[in-house]
């Protein structure tokens, strides 16, 4: 079924003088105006992008809808790319059968197509994304995209996702890459450690360590205290308990992490 579908998006040009906190957006229209600031080396300035879809088809209060927000750079064309193909690929992985371009908004469309074929079954239908700038480390720029998807049930999916990028060298880098090359294995023994002490913490028993035994996982950013590994829901707990971190802290982890990355 061919739908119209009622289209927001705003871009807010922000001077984000590398502040971890993103301010609020402030609607401007479907336009962006350059910063008056300048743009010194080693500063970022921030480009905020709201997208908001719902089914103008549906008249009452719990219609299908998609909320985006995002956030991309002036100057930084291979990180914007980036940016955009990242969240692509997490609102991919949410989407159901419609057919779609790979684009941010295809992939809105193509959910909002989803919950129209199902009719009265897709009132509430909601797919929601954020993506902010979680800190940056000299020249490594950590992104978090937090989504959360309710096609029905008893609750939604909420889902993290970390992004890191290498200013100097322009590229995405894994967890893998924070790692001194043959470290891994004392990295992951480390995380191990700090599983068992949230367990500990937790006073979770033998039968709860058998059911969800430890992992590694993708994601990850750095704090205060040290580097934090987030499990996503079901991944070492049940859903009820959210999404677990575990913190390694810095002094444990020289000549495990590249110093680069260490404060």
């Amino acid at each position: 079924m061919r739908m119209t579908i009622v289209f927001l998006l705003g871009v807010i040009l922000l001077a984000g003088c590398d502040s971890n906190n993103d301010p609020s957006p402030t609607s401007t229209g479907d336009t962006a105006s350059p910063s008056t600031a300048a743009n010194s080396p080693g500063q970022l300035v921030r480009v905020l992008h709201n997208l908001d879809r719902t089914d103008p088809q549906c008249d009452g209060e719990h219609c299908a809808r998609v909320s985006i927000e995002w956030i991309t750079f002036e100057d930084q064309p291979e990180l914007n790319q980036a940016i955009e193909n990242r969240l692509a690929a997490v609102l991919v992985q949410q989407e159901g059968n419609a057919t779609h371009d790979g684009t941010i908004e295809g992939l809105a469309e193509a959910f909002l197509a989803d919950a129209a074929d199902m009719a009265m079954g897709s009132q509430g239908w909601s797919l929601s994304a954020r993506l902010s700038k979680e800190s940056r480390r000299g020249d490594l720029l950590t992104l978090r995209i937090e989504s959360h998807e309710y096609t029905g049930g008893a609750h939604g999916n909420p889902a993290v996702t970390f992004f890191h990028w290498d200013l100097a060298r322009q590229q995405r880098l894994a967890l893998d890459d924070l790692i001194v090359p043959g470290q891994q294995d004392t990295f992951w023994a480390l995380a191990r450690d700090a599983h068992t002490q949230w367990l500990d913490q937790q006073k979770l028993d033998q039968n709860f360590r058998d059911s969800w035994p430890f992992d590694q996982t993708d994601q990850a950013y750095f704090s205060e205290q040290g580097l934090v590994l987030l499990y996503n829901v079901y991944h070492i707990a049940p859903y009820a308990m959210g999404q677990p971190e575990l913190t390694l802290r810095y002094d444990a982890l020289e000549g495990v992490i590249r110093d680069t990355y260490l404060p």
